[in-house]
Protein backbone atom coordinates (compact mmCIF):
# COMPACT_ATOMS: atom_id res chain seq x y z
CA UNK A 1 0.00 0.00 0.00
CA UNK A 2 1.21 3.52 -0.71
CA UNK A 3 -0.48 5.02 2.35
CA UNK A 4 -2.85 7.10 0.22
CA UNK A 5 -0.05 8.96 -1.55
CA UNK A 6 -0.76 10.21 -5.07
CA UNK A 7 1.32 11.90 -7.73
CA UNK A 8 0.69 15.63 -7.93
CA UNK A 9 1.88 17.97 -10.69
CA UNK A 10 1.59 21.71 -10.04
CA UNK A 11 2.27 24.29 -12.73
CA UNK A 12 2.88 27.90 -11.66
CA UNK A 13 3.48 30.71 -14.15
CA UNK A 14 5.62 33.78 -13.59
CA UNK A 15 2.55 35.75 -12.48
CA UNK A 16 2.01 33.39 -9.56
CA UNK A 17 -1.09 31.69 -11.01
CA UNK A 18 -1.14 27.92 -10.66
CA UNK A 19 -2.88 24.71 -11.74
CA UNK A 20 -2.88 21.34 -10.01
CA UNK A 21 -3.00 18.11 -12.01
CA UNK A 22 -3.88 15.08 -9.88
CA UNK A 23 -6.59 12.49 -9.36
CA UNK A 24 -7.91 14.68 -6.53
CA UNK A 25 -8.16 17.91 -8.56
CA UNK A 26 -10.52 19.30 -11.19
CA UNK A 27 -7.81 18.67 -13.80
CA UNK A 28 -7.50 14.89 -13.61
CA UNK A 29 -4.61 13.49 -15.70
CA UNK A 30 -5.16 10.24 -17.59
CA UNK A 31 -1.81 10.08 -19.35
CA UNK A 32 1.50 11.83 -18.60
CA UNK A 33 4.67 11.38 -20.67
CA UNK A 34 8.11 12.96 -20.49
CA UNK A 35 8.69 12.85 -16.73
CA UNK A 36 11.53 10.35 -16.88
CA UNK A 37 12.62 9.96 -20.49
CA UNK A 38 15.13 12.25 -22.18
CA UNK A 39 16.60 12.21 -25.66
CA UNK A 40 20.32 12.34 -26.38
CA UNK A 41 22.10 13.45 -29.54
CA UNK A 42 25.50 11.83 -30.10
CA UNK A 43 28.11 13.60 -32.21
CA UNK A 44 30.68 11.43 -33.97
CA UNK A 45 33.18 11.50 -36.81
CA UNK A 46 34.61 8.92 -39.17
CA UNK A 47 37.38 8.77 -41.72
CA UNK A 48 37.62 7.01 -45.07
CA UNK A 49 37.74 3.27 -44.66
CA UNK A 50 36.91 3.38 -40.95
CA UNK A 51 34.41 0.85 -39.66
CA UNK A 52 31.89 2.62 -37.50
CA UNK A 53 32.26 6.07 -36.00
CA UNK A 54 34.41 7.71 -33.32
CA UNK A 55 32.57 9.31 -30.43
CA UNK A 56 33.09 13.08 -30.05
CA UNK A 57 30.44 14.36 -27.66
CA UNK A 58 26.78 14.15 -26.75
CA UNK A 59 24.04 16.44 -25.56
CA UNK A 60 20.71 16.00 -23.81
CA UNK A 61 17.88 17.47 -25.85
CA UNK A 62 15.20 19.69 -24.37
CA UNK A 63 12.38 17.82 -22.67
CA UNK A 64 8.69 17.81 -23.58
CA UNK A 65 6.10 16.85 -20.96
CA UNK A 66 2.62 15.98 -22.24
CA UNK A 67 -0.35 15.92 -19.86
CA UNK A 68 -3.77 14.81 -21.04
CA UNK A 69 -6.89 14.14 -19.02
CA UNK A 70 -10.37 15.28 -18.10
CA UNK A 71 -11.80 18.47 -16.65
CA UNK A 72 -14.06 17.13 -13.94
CA UNK A 73 -17.05 19.44 -14.22
CA UNK A 74 -20.52 18.35 -15.30
CA UNK A 75 -22.01 21.82 -15.16
CA UNK A 76 -21.34 23.64 -18.47
CA UNK A 77 -20.71 26.98 -16.74
CA UNK A 78 -18.21 25.43 -14.33
CA UNK A 79 -16.51 23.61 -17.21
CA UNK A 80 -16.21 26.90 -19.07
CA UNK A 81 -14.59 28.58 -16.04
CA UNK A 82 -12.05 25.79 -15.69
CA UNK A 83 -11.32 25.83 -19.42
CA UNK A 84 -10.70 29.56 -19.24
CA UNK A 85 -8.41 29.12 -16.23
CA UNK A 86 -6.45 26.45 -18.05
CA UNK A 87 -5.87 28.79 -21.00
CA UNK A 88 -5.02 31.82 -18.82
CA UNK A 89 -2.50 30.08 -16.56
CA UNK A 90 -0.85 28.14 -19.40
CA UNK A 91 -0.19 31.26 -21.47
CA UNK A 92 2.64 30.36 -23.90
CA UNK A 93 4.15 33.83 -23.45
CA UNK A 94 4.76 33.23 -19.72
CA UNK A 95 7.52 31.06 -18.32
CA UNK A 96 6.60 28.68 -15.56
CA UNK A 97 7.75 26.03 -13.13
CA UNK A 98 6.35 22.51 -12.96
CA UNK A 99 6.66 20.70 -9.65
CA UNK A 100 6.29 16.96 -9.10
CA UNK A 101 5.33 15.60 -5.70
CA UNK A 102 4.76 12.09 -4.41
CA UNK A 103 4.54 12.03 -0.64
CA UNK A 104 7.72 13.64 0.73
CA UNK A 105 9.52 13.34 -2.63
CA UNK A 106 9.53 16.45 -4.80
CA UNK A 107 11.31 17.90 -7.84
CA UNK A 108 10.85 21.02 -9.99
CA UNK A 109 11.66 21.95 -13.58
CA UNK A 110 11.41 25.19 -15.57
CA UNK A 111 9.17 25.16 -18.63
CA UNK A 112 6.95 27.00 -21.11
CA UNK A 113 3.60 25.97 -22.55
CA UNK A 114 4.34 25.01 -26.16
CA UNK A 115 0.87 26.20 -27.20
CA UNK A 116 -2.49 27.00 -25.70
CA UNK A 117 -4.14 23.95 -24.09
CA UNK A 118 -6.40 21.89 -26.34
CA UNK A 119 -9.86 21.23 -24.88
CA UNK A 120 -12.43 18.99 -26.61
CA UNK A 121 -15.74 17.37 -25.69
CA UNK A 122 -17.63 14.79 -27.72
CA UNK A 123 -21.43 14.52 -27.26
CA UNK A 124 -21.17 11.11 -25.61
CA UNK A 125 -18.50 12.20 -23.11
CA UNK A 126 -19.36 13.33 -19.58
CA UNK A 127 -16.30 15.51 -19.03
CA UNK A 128 -14.32 17.75 -21.41
CA UNK A 129 -10.89 16.42 -22.33
CA UNK A 130 -7.71 18.51 -22.26
CA UNK A 131 -4.16 18.14 -23.45
CA UNK A 132 -1.14 20.26 -22.53
CA UNK A 133 2.44 20.20 -23.83
CA UNK A 134 5.19 21.78 -21.73
CA UNK A 135 8.61 22.49 -23.24
CA UNK A 136 11.54 22.31 -20.81
CA UNK A 137 14.55 23.95 -22.46
CA UNK A 138 16.70 22.95 -19.49
CA UNK A 139 15.76 19.25 -19.42
CA UNK A 140 16.89 18.48 -15.88
CA UNK A 141 14.72 18.23 -12.78
CA UNK A 142 16.12 19.81 -9.63
CA UNK A 143 15.35 20.15 -5.95
CA UNK A 144 13.22 23.08 -4.85
CA UNK A 145 15.93 24.44 -2.51
CA UNK A 146 19.62 24.96 -3.12
CA UNK A 147 22.15 23.02 -1.07
CA UNK A 148 24.56 25.15 0.95
CA UNK A 149 28.20 24.41 1.73
CA UNK A 150 30.22 26.75 3.97
CA UNK A 151 33.81 26.75 2.80
CA UNK A 152 34.78 28.94 5.78
CA UNK A 153 32.79 28.54 9.00
CA UNK A 154 32.63 29.99 12.50
CA UNK A 155 32.98 27.60 15.45
CA UNK A 156 31.68 28.27 18.95
CA UNK A 157 34.39 28.68 21.55
CA UNK A 158 32.34 28.45 24.75
CA UNK A 159 31.70 25.43 26.94
CA UNK A 160 29.24 25.54 29.82
CA UNK A 161 29.47 26.30 32.66
CA UNK A 162 31.65 29.26 31.76
CA UNK A 163 32.81 32.43 33.43
CA UNK A 164 32.81 35.35 31.02
CA UNK A 165 35.04 37.25 33.43
CA UNK A 166 37.88 34.83 32.80
CA UNK A 167 40.79 36.37 30.94
CA UNK A 168 41.16 35.22 27.35
CA UNK A 169 37.65 33.83 27.00
CA UNK A 170 37.02 33.03 23.30
CA UNK A 171 33.40 33.44 22.16
CA UNK A 172 34.07 31.87 18.77
CA UNK A 173 36.71 31.51 16.11
CA UNK A 174 36.94 31.07 12.37
CA UNK A 175 37.68 27.55 11.26
CA UNK A 176 40.31 27.44 8.52
CA UNK A 177 38.65 24.93 6.18
CA UNK A 178 40.34 26.22 3.04
CA UNK A 179 39.35 23.03 1.16
CA UNK A 180 35.89 21.49 1.48
CA UNK A 181 34.11 18.68 -0.32
CA UNK A 182 30.91 19.64 -2.13
CA UNK A 183 28.85 16.55 -2.93
CA UNK A 184 26.80 16.60 -6.12
CA UNK A 185 24.17 13.88 -5.66
CA UNK A 186 22.61 14.56 -9.06
CA UNK A 187 22.87 12.66 -12.34
CA UNK A 188 24.78 15.36 -14.25
CA UNK A 189 27.09 18.28 -13.59
CA UNK A 190 25.71 21.28 -11.75
CA UNK A 191 26.55 24.96 -11.76
CA UNK A 192 27.14 26.83 -8.51
CA UNK A 193 26.25 30.12 -6.87
CA UNK A 194 29.15 31.35 -4.75
CA UNK A 195 29.08 34.23 -2.27
CA UNK A 196 32.51 35.67 -1.46
CA UNK A 197 32.55 38.15 1.41
CA UNK A 198 35.52 40.05 2.82
CA UNK A 199 35.80 40.74 6.56
CA UNK A 200 38.91 42.86 5.88
CA UNK A 201 41.13 43.62 2.88
CA UNK A 202 41.40 40.81 0.30
CA UNK A 203 43.35 41.02 -2.95
CA UNK A 204 42.33 38.96 -5.99
CA UNK A 205 40.08 36.26 -4.47
CA UNK A 206 39.89 32.91 -6.21
CA UNK A 207 37.73 29.77 -6.03
CA UNK A 208 39.27 26.55 -7.37
CA UNK A 209 37.72 23.17 -8.11
CA UNK A 210 40.67 21.02 -7.06
CA UNK A 211 39.06 17.96 -8.66
CA UNK A 212 38.85 19.45 -12.18
CA UNK A 213 41.37 22.31 -11.99
CA UNK A 214 38.80 24.89 -13.11
CA UNK A 215 38.85 28.20 -11.24
CA UNK A 216 37.22 31.59 -10.89
CA UNK A 217 39.55 34.49 -10.07
CA UNK A 218 38.61 38.15 -9.69
CA UNK A 219 41.27 40.83 -10.14
CA UNK A 220 39.92 43.19 -7.51
CA UNK A 221 40.71 44.41 -4.00
CA UNK A 222 37.86 43.85 -1.57
CA UNK A 223 37.37 45.89 1.58
CA UNK A 224 35.46 44.87 4.72
CA UNK A 225 31.84 43.81 3.93
CA UNK A 226 32.39 43.87 0.16
CA UNK A 227 30.75 40.92 -1.57
CA UNK A 228 31.20 39.08 -4.85
CA UNK A 229 28.35 36.83 -6.00
CA UNK A 230 28.95 34.59 -8.99
CA UNK A 231 26.58 32.14 -10.71
CA UNK A 232 27.67 29.47 -13.18
CA UNK A 233 24.40 27.56 -13.69
CA UNK A 234 22.45 26.99 -16.90
CA UNK A 235 21.17 30.35 -18.17
CA UNK A 236 22.41 32.10 -15.01
CA UNK A 237 26.07 32.86 -15.72
CA UNK A 238 27.09 36.19 -14.26
CA UNK A 239 28.79 37.98 -11.38
CA UNK A 240 27.93 40.94 -9.15
CA UNK A 241 30.18 43.11 -6.98
CA UNK A 242 28.54 44.89 -4.04
CA UNK A 243 30.25 47.59 -2.00
CA UNK A 244 28.64 50.19 0.24
CA UNK A 245 25.20 48.88 -0.70
CA UNK A 246 25.77 49.57 -4.41
CA UNK A 247 26.00 46.67 -6.89
CA UNK A 248 27.63 46.48 -10.30
CA UNK A 249 28.49 43.87 -12.92
CA UNK A 250 31.67 42.09 -11.81
CA UNK A 251 32.50 40.26 -15.04
CA UNK A 252 34.91 43.06 -15.93
CA UNK A 253 37.04 42.00 -12.95
CA UNK A 254 37.13 38.33 -13.98
CA UNK A 255 40.54 36.88 -14.84
CA UNK A 256 40.45 35.96 -18.56
CA UNK A 257 41.80 32.50 -17.73
CA UNK A 258 38.83 31.81 -15.45
CA UNK A 259 36.19 29.17 -16.15
CA UNK A 260 32.59 29.15 -14.96
CA UNK A 261 33.34 26.10 -12.85
CA UNK A 262 30.77 23.35 -12.31
CA UNK A 263 30.39 20.37 -10.01
CA UNK A 264 30.74 16.89 -11.49
CA UNK A 265 28.48 14.15 -10.10
CA UNK A 266 30.00 12.87 -6.87
CA UNK A 267 32.70 14.52 -4.78
CA UNK A 268 34.16 17.93 -5.69
CA UNK A 269 36.97 19.49 -3.67
CA UNK A 270 36.54 23.27 -3.59
CA UNK A 271 39.32 25.56 -2.40
CA UNK A 272 39.54 29.31 -1.97
CA UNK A 273 42.68 31.44 -2.33
CA UNK A 274 43.76 35.08 -2.58
CA UNK A 275 46.98 36.94 -3.37
CA UNK A 276 46.63 38.73 -0.03
CA UNK A 277 44.26 38.40 2.93
CA UNK A 278 43.05 34.83 2.36
CA UNK A 279 42.13 34.57 6.06
CA UNK A 280 39.76 37.52 5.59
CA UNK A 281 37.49 35.58 3.23
CA UNK A 282 34.10 34.06 3.94
CA UNK A 283 32.96 31.75 1.14
CA UNK A 284 29.62 29.98 0.76
CA UNK A 285 28.80 27.72 -2.19
CA UNK A 286 25.24 26.86 -3.21
CA UNK A 287 24.20 24.31 -5.82
CA UNK A 288 21.20 22.40 -7.12
CA UNK A 289 21.41 18.69 -7.82
CA UNK A 290 20.06 18.00 -11.32
CA UNK A 291 18.31 14.79 -12.32
CA UNK A 292 17.37 13.03 -15.56
CA UNK A 293 13.94 12.05 -14.24
CA UNK A 294 11.68 11.94 -11.22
Amino acid sequence: MNGGKIEILTYENENGESLVFSHASAFCPQEITGLTDVRSTIYSIHSMGQDGDTYVASRIESREIDISGAIRARDPERARELRRKLARVLNPKLKGVLSYQYGDFSRIIGCYASSSPVVTKKPQEIYPKFSVTLSCLDPFWREASERRTDVAAWVGGLEFPVSLSAAGTVIGYRQKSVIVNVLNDGDVESGIRAEITAVSTVVNPKILNVTTGAFLRFLITLSAEDTLTVSTGYGEKGATYTTGGVSEDALKYLDIDSTFLTLDPGDNLIKYEADEGVDNLQVVVYHNNRYLGV
